[in-house]
């Protein structure tokens, strides 16, 4: 039996993956998770903002940041260096299924008044703008994302948690990181009223909207991830194909289930 060979290598790997661990951020970027035509992609609960975030070098004893935080693009040239900037995915709307009309995020307790308030806002039921918020530092947990072949695989680094930053003063002498801003972005987004009613619509929202096993829907979530990372250099176009592939596999076998 004779087989094509290739001498293609698999790059699975997506950058910047750094060592799990607490670290100082700064907020570059605030943009509406759009398609290539500039059409807002829904996810599974509605329309989603990308927050991006430079990750520093905290110091040993204060933990203030000192200098940005950086990764090997290409293996093959250890000259090539680019500092870290990872993205986090959090829902701004979301959608009644019933109406089909989308409904603030921001109310007590969920995930985006969380980031805001960890970027030094403070909860009202004015309009708030995300960008104003742009060069903010915060505190970010950052781990592991795993999506492979074989349990385990390191993928890239996520953001797994955005907190208040407690060190101290920034001085000027860090290294600002530049990140270019898309053009077209919404800057007012809806606060919300603090009411019980609030809070539980978006509960039974949330509930109603899932028409997978929560499963499938995270490992769904993780392709649309894997599919913007690509787009932003951060994972090869072979690397998406193949984690792709595997996660739909994933999730073939979760629904035999």
């Amino acid at each position: 039996m004779r087989l094509p060979v290739s001498d293609k290598t698999s790059n699975f790997g997506v950058k910047p993956h750094i060592k799990k661990g607490y670290y100082p951020g700064k907020l570059l970027s605030v943009v509406e998770f759009k398609d290539k035509d500039g059409k807002l992609k829904e996810g599974t609960y509605g329309h989603q903002l990308i927050f991006e975030f430079a990750v520093y070098k905290p110091d040993s004893e204060t933990d203030a940041p000192v200098s940005p935080m950086q990764y090997l693009p290409n293996p093959d040239n250890l000259d090539e260096k680019k500092d870290v900037i990872i993205p986090k995915f959090v829902y701004h709307e979301y959608k009644d299924k019933k109406t089909g009309d989308f409904r603030t995020a921001i109310t007590p307790n969920s995930a985006i008044t969380g980031i805001l308030e960890s970027l030094g806002w403070v909860f009202s039921t004015e309009d708030v703008d995300p960008e104003s918020f742009i060069g903010n530092w915060v505190e970010l947990n950052i781990d592991d994302y795993e999506a492979g072949e074989n349990e385990g695989d390191e993928v890239a680094s996520s953001i797994k948690g955005v907190g208040k930053y407690k060190g101290p003063a920034v001085g000027d002498d860090v290294r600002n990181v530049v990140k270019n801003k898309p053009a077209d972005v919404r800057k007012q987004v809806k606060g919300s009223s603090i009411t019980e009613n609030s809070v539980q619509e978006k509960a039974v929202q949330t509930t109603a909207s899932v028409p997978e096993s929560p499963e499938i829907e995270e490992k769904k979530s993780k392709i649309k991830e894997l599919g913007l990372l690509n787009e932003q250099g951060f994972l090869t176009k072979d690397g998406l194909e193949k984690a792709t592939e595997q996660i739909n596999a994933q999730i073939e076998e979760l629904r035999k289930k």
